[in-house]
């Protein structure tokens, strides 16, 4: 029962997350209006920020999860004045290369690392062994519930952390 519970948790979080995520990019517009770039919300109809193309602002390629997993590209825009955080997004869109080259924006050459499925392959194998072993103790007949118990308590965390670095490194080579 908790673990269902659990797992409702997760997924109202996760269907959280990719709205917010929809809301605040997905209804976005990028115009270049002369020398400056503007973030137009067709859903409000008005400019979410404007930086100007040759200022003090920079423009990254982020090497973002997302973007992988959905063959999209996104930049990251520092150093504009008119934002609390100094740092605004420009995507997820569909080809980035062709917006950057449309909008003539000034964006250094991909230091996104490229695709490497053998990085992929040892991290995905690397993560079943360290995910199966909690697992086939928990299957043992050989093993007493206490001490599946107590050995999992010790374990979990220590493999949580690992099967975590190893996803990462895993979606950022996709």
């Amino acid at each position: 029962m908790w673990g269902s519970v659990g797992l409702g948790i997760l997924l109202c979080v996760f269907a959280v997350r990719v709205g917010s995520y929809y809301l605040r990019y997905g209804t976005i517009e990028y115009q270049r209006r002369g020398d400056v770039l503007v973030a137009y919300d067709t859903v409000l109809d008005a400019p979410q920020w404007i930086v100007p193309v040759h200022s003090r602002a920079r423009f990254e390629i982020k090497n973002a999860i997302p973007d992988r997993l959905f063959d999209t590209g996104t930049l990251r825009v520092s150093n504009v004045e008119a934002t609390p955080t100094n740092t605004v997004q420009f995507g997820p869109v569909a080809d980035l290369d062709q917006a950057i080259e449309t909008l003539g924006l000034p964006v250094r050459p991909e230091d996104r690392p490229e695709r490497d499925p053998a990085v992929v392959g040892a991290a995905l194998l690397l993560g079943l062994v360290f995910a199966g072993v909690p697992l086939i103790l928990l299957g043992s007949s050989q093993v007493s519930e206490a001490e599946a118990a107590a050995v999992l308590v010790l374990l979990v965390p220590f493999f949580m952390i690992l099967l975590g670095v190893l996803l990462y490194a895993m979606l950022a080579r996709i």
